[in-house]
């Protein structure tokens, strides 16, 4: 039985590597530890198969991040799963009435996944294309 924890899992670089992404150093792993609003870590048992972040002002604007699930357990529903919860979450902060933003920056073709679950693809007739850039030192 899958259940999921409001936390970020024990090992973020174990995630990072299962679906091919670079590792964060120590320093880095600290700072999004300390600095994430809300975090969900998916669970088969005691084996974390799922993880989701979101950093952000933790009032208006909340960035969902590092959304991972294990290719293993992929297509069961798991991100769908996190996200959910997540946004219900970030939701749960607004007073009646008020609007929040959430933001994502979707993984290559994966944006038919975000888009079932009510994310707008852009550039479209009223926002401008997302863009990232990577500094390294």
């Amino acid at each position: 039985m899958i259940t999921y924890e409001f936390r970020l899992p024990n090992d973020i670089n174990s995630f990072r590597r299962s679906v091919g992404w670079y590792e964060l150093s120590e320093r880095q792993l600290r700072c999004a530890l300390e600095r994430s609003v809300l975090a969900i870590t998916a669970l088969d048992g005691d084996i974390e198969i799922g993880s989701a972040r979101v950093v952000g002002d933790g009032g208006y604007q909340f960035f969902i991040s590092d959304v991972i699930v294990r290719p293993e357990y992929q297509g069961r529903g798991i991100g769908k799963e996190m996200l959910t919860r997540l946004m219900d979450k970030a939701l749960s902060v607004a007073d009646e009435g008020e609007t929040i933003m959430v933001n994502l920056m979707s993984a290559k073709d994966k944006e038919p996944f975000y888009e079932k679950l009510g994310f707008m693809r852009r550039p479209n007739d009223e926002r401008g294309c997302g863009m990232t850039k990577f500094l390294k030192k």
